[in-house]
C-alpha cells in the first residue's frame, strides 16, 4: 500500500512569530520601551510628591532599574500563565483518547470566541471610559491583548479538528497582525502598571518618612525652607563654614546634580518638597532614624 502523503503542517504562527520577533529583537528596540516605562514610573513617583520628574535629571540607567519595578509582576504573571495554558493543552492531548479530544477541541472553539468578545469589549471599555476600570491597572490592555489572540487560536483549533490547515501569505499575516495588536495590549497594561507602581512607591516612601534615615542640610545660605517638623538653626561660630542648619528632612532621590528632600512629618495636603542643586554651598548629613545627635552646627 501506498502510504497517504504527511499532512502539510500550520507554521504560520510560527512564521509571523519570526516575522515580528525581527521588529523588536534590536536592543535599541527594547532599550527605549525599558526607558519609557521607567519613566512612567519616575513621572507618577515624583508627582506623588507634587514634584516634575524631570528636574532631576534622571540618568538612563535610572529609567531603566525603575522599568524593572513596574515590568516584573506583569511578566510573571504573563510568563506563568501561558506555562499554565501550554502544560494543560499538552497534558489533555496526551492524556485524552483521539475522538474525545476532538469533542473536548470542537466544543472549545465557540468558548474561545465568546471569551475573545468579551475580553475585546471590556478592554475597550476602559478606552472609551478609562475611569471604568481604573481600579485595576493594566487590565484593560491585557484584556484587549487576550481578546486578539482568542479569534486566531479559534480558528487553528478548529481547522486542526477538521484536519485542514491554510497554507501561504494570508494566515503568516494574519498572524503578524495579530502579534502586532497583543503586543500592543501587552504595551498598554504595562504602561498602566509602571504608573501605578510608581505612584504606590510614592505613598510606599510617605508611610516610611518616620523611620527613613535623617538629613541634616547644612547652607552658607539661608534657602527659606519651612514645612513641618523642619527647624532651622543660625550657626554663630566663627569658623563655621556653614551659617544655616536645617534639621526634620529626609533625602528620597539624587540624582543629576539634584537632590530631593521631605520634611519627615510630610503630607499631601499641604506638604512642600525641598530640591536642591549639588554646590559647595550645601552640605548633607545623614544618619540613622534612632540615632541621637548633637543639635548644634
Amino acid at each position: 500500500m501506498r502510504a497517504a502523503p504527511a499532512r502539510p503542517k500550520d507554521e504560520a504562527p510560527s512564521r509571523a512569530l519570526k516575522v515580528f520577533g525581527s521588529l523588536l529583537a534590536p536592543t535599541t528596540v527594547l532599550t527605549a520601551l525599558l526607558f519609557y516605562f521607567g519613566v512612567r514610573h519616575a513621572t507618577f513617583f515624583c508627582e506623588w510628591f507634587g514634584v516634575h520628574y524631570s528636574v532631576l535629571g534622571l540618568s538612563a540607567p535610572d529609567y531603566l532599574i525603575r522599568s524593572a519595578d513596574g515590568m516584573f509582576v506583569p511578566l510573571t504573571v504573563l510568563s506563568a500563565a501561558g506555562l499554565a495554558a501550554l502544560w494543560g493543552y499538552r497534558l489533555l492531548h496526551s492524556v485524552l483518547a483521539p475522538k474525545m479530544w476532538r469533542v473536548l477541541a470542537r466544543r472549545a472553539v465557540p468558548v474561545l470566541v465568546a471569551f475573545g468578545l468579551v475580553f475585546l469589549l471590556l478592554g475597550l471599555s476602559g478606552l472609551a471610559v478609562p475611569l471604568l476600570l481604573y481600579e485595576v491597572p493594566g487590565l484593560p490592555g491585557v484584556c484587549v491583548a487576550l481578546g486578539v489572540i482568542s479569534f486566531p487560536l479559534a480558528e487553528r483549533l478548529h481547522a486542526t479538528v477538521a484536519g485542514r490547515h491554510a497554507t501561504g501569505v494570508v494566515p503568516v499575516v494574519q498572524w503578524t497582525f495579530t502579534f502586532v495588536l497583543a503586543s500592543i495590549g501587552l504595551f498598554w497594561a504595562v504602561n498602566d502598571y509602571s504608573a501605578a507602581v510608581g505612584e504606590a512607591r510614592g505613598y510606599e516612601y510617605q508611610t516610611k518618612l518616620g523611620t527613613m534615615p535623617r538629613t541634616v542640610v547644612f547652607s552658607t545660605k539661608d534657602i527659606a525652607f519651612h514645612g513641618p517638623g523642619v527647624t532651622m538653626t543660625a550657626c554663630t561660630a566663627a569658623d563655621s563654614s556653614y551659617r544655616f542648619r536645617y534639621d526634620g528632612l529626609v533625602l528620597v532621590v539624587q540624582s543629576g546634580g539634584q537632590s530631593l528632600l521631605l520634611p519627615r512629618e510630610w503630607n499631601r495636603r499641604d506638604g512642600a518638597a525641598l530640591v536642591l542643586p549639588r554646590s559647595n554651598d550645601v552640605r548633607l548629613e545623614f544618619s540613622r532614624a534612632e540615632a541621637e545627635r548633637d543639635g548644634s552646627c
